[in-house]
């Protein structure tokens, strides 16, 4: 998936009461919480603030009793890429459609983009059952999907993700297992047929 490592650089301010202890420490804590969740068009989202490479020793602005330090430090962030095939969970099934968490974020596979088949909304599983296949997928599965589109907004919530299973090797694995099995029967039908063609004309 899009994960990728960043270096940035920013200002962090430090209330006078958590000024005590190793500073690296609780600047990294301060940049956790500034940064972590933050969406940059640009990077994707801040998946986690994982070091801090140097820092000032801090300054003091009049009136304000903040002491602000500026500071390089590491991310790792999460950028969804259009097309990109990605792992998945079903975290929510619903009549038009199933939520999958991919990665940090959460992304929409519409019923009509589920499979192939023809399915229907099974609030029993609760999840989705293919008309003519049987094929289901429900809450907990694992698979993959395509990203068809993507929104990002400033936050997680307002992000958007379209998702697409409508292709073969995507979805759940054993959906892909059924769909061999079935083209080995009608393989074997087929030569079957010819096999028995052989055997008429020979006795003729």
């Amino acid at each position: 998936m899009g994960y990728k490592k960043y270096v940035l650089e920013g200002i962090v301010s430090i209330t006078p009461e958590r000024l005590s202890g190793e500073l690296n420490d609780i600047i990294l804590d301060q940049l956790c919480y500034d940064y972590e969740g933050v969406i940059d068009k640009n990077i994707g989202i801040v998946v986690a603030v994982t070091e801090v490479i140097s820092h000032d020793i801090g300054e003091i602005i009049p009136a304000d009793p903040n002491v602000f330090f500026r500071a390089k430090f590491s991310v790792v962030t999460y950028y969804p890429k259009l097309h990109e095939i990605v792992n998945g969970v079903v975290t929510q099934a619903t009549d038009f459609g199933a939520f999958i968490r991919i990665g940090p974020l959460e992304g929409l596979c519409h019923i009509s983009q589920i499979m192939e088949d023809f399915n229907s909304y099974n609030a029993e599983l609760p999840g989705f059952t293919g008309k003519e296949t049987r094929q289901s997928l429900a809450v907990g599965d694992v698979i993959l999907a395509r990203i068809a589109n993507v929104s990002l907004k400033p936050s997680i919530t307002e992000t958007k993700i379209g998702l697409t299973m409508r292709q073969f090797g995507l979805g759940k694995p054993d959906w892909q297992k059924a769909v061999q099995k079935k083209e080995k029967k009608q393989v074997n039908k087929k030569e079957d047929k010819k096999e028995h063609k052989k055997l008429k004309s020979k006795k003729k």
